[in-house]
């Protein structure tokens, strides 16, 4: 009976300091991928703080963007708003169009740019100095992002999550791949090749100046085959890996599809693909092999007290209905071209005038 008494001890403590273990090694990845935001004002002592909610509703912006070695690596290539509702148990998946005009504030008033450069804004000190100090770095960059995005739903914006393409296909890759329900089929002929950005594909010198003549914009980048690969796709169920998952929710120049609204569908596609694979991922050290993958290429301002914050509510991943919103040209926004000449989107009651954006997005979540 003393020898068993003695195994069992042994067992608990194994147990303990394998838990232990675990923990500390998820909280030093988690230490990895965390940026802090802006300190908050102090609060005087004399003030209570009421207890959150765990119930309340949460949004969350969602960033991809290229990363090392891609042109326009800092450019926000998706920008999507989770809005999580735990009392309705659902979460809004938002879709803001990269072309969406916006005023930046910077350093002698405000400066319009397409709404995906918010976050290069703050990771590009050279090519922005005049930026406002606390857009500066990855936590600045998160910060303008989630000001900009906010100002568009009307949604106060909590967090954000950043992940570069590399982290994009290492998640995948790390889940064993994604079905995708593919909404639509398409074929995209120009899909940017890797490294082969500058390739003259073997033309002369003067055909290159005669093309740089007579065309510009895509019609100029087409002219140049060698460095664009063809994707095709097909509507339905498909298993993707990381690097065609990647292709699928960045090809932009279908016949069928190919604008960014097109991209904003198959974004939510595969969102709505991650979560039901999360909730067949069952084994731990496939978890932990995720989150170490994820924390190479991803930041977030989500303190580790609001994460814990939400398992208060008991709700698992299971429990949430996910919906999906667009923002394009059949609802709130209009397509103009700006001072510059660059093609952009505007709210259709005027530019920078958001209060219809605002009630439509109320009205979509249920919440006016």
């Amino acid at each position: 009976m003393k020898k068993r008494k003695i195994i069992a001890t042994t067992l608990i403590l194994l147990g303990l300091f394998a838990l232990s273990a675990l923990a500390s090694y998820i909280f030093f990845i988690y230490k990895r991928i965390y940026v802090p935001g802006p300190t908050p004002p102090l609060t005087p002592i004399s003030t209570p703080t009421p207890t959150p909610d765990p119930f309340s509703p949460v949004s969350i912006l969602l960033l991809g963007y290229g990363g090392p070695g891609h042109e326009g690596g800092t450019l926000s290539d998706t920008m999507i708003v989770a809005h999580i509702v735990p009392r309705e148990k659902k979460v809004f998946l938002i879709s803001i169009p990269r072309d969406l005009w916006v005023p930046i504030p910077m350093k002698n008033g405000t400066k319009n740019f397409k709404i995906n450069h918010a976050f290069s804004i703050g990771l590009d000190d050279n090519r922005y100095p005049d930026k406002l100090p606390q857009y500066s770095g990855m936590p600045g960059a998160g910060l303008l992002s989630k000001e900009m995005a906010t100002m568009v739903t009307g949604l106060p914006i909590q967090y954000f999550v950043a992940v570069n393409f590399e982290g994009f296909k290492n998640i995948v890759d790390s889940l064993g791949g994604v079905v995708v329900n593919i909404p639509y089929s398409f074929k995209d002929e120009f899909y940017p090749i890797k490294g082969k950005e500058n390739d003259l594909c073997g033309l002369t010198e003067d055909q290159l100046k005669m093309i740089h003549a007579t065309l510009s914009g895509q019609l100029l980048e087409q002219q140049f085959k060698c460095r664009y690969e063809t994707l095709e796709f097909t509507k339905g169920p498909m298993l993707m890996d990381g690097e065609t998952a990647l292709k699928f929710v960045r090809s932009r120049h279908s016949s069928v599809n190919g604008s960014d609204f097109g991209r904003s569908i198959r974004q939510q596609a595969f969102l709505i693909a991650v979560k039901d694979k999360l909730l067949r991922v069952g084994s731990i050290p496939k978890i932990i092999t995720i989150i170490n993958n994820i924390s190479k290429n991803l930041q977030t301002d989500i303190d580790f007290g609001s994460m814990l914050k939400f398992t208060e509510t008991g709700l698992e991943i299971s429990d949430f209905e996910m919906k999906t919103i667009s923002l394009k040209t059949d609802n709130v926004l209009d397509e103009t071209i700006s001072p510059d000449r660059q093609y952009i989107l505007i709210p259709k009651s005027g530019e920078e005038k958001w209060d219809e954006i605002h009630k439509f997005i109320a009205s979509e979540i249920g919440s006016e």
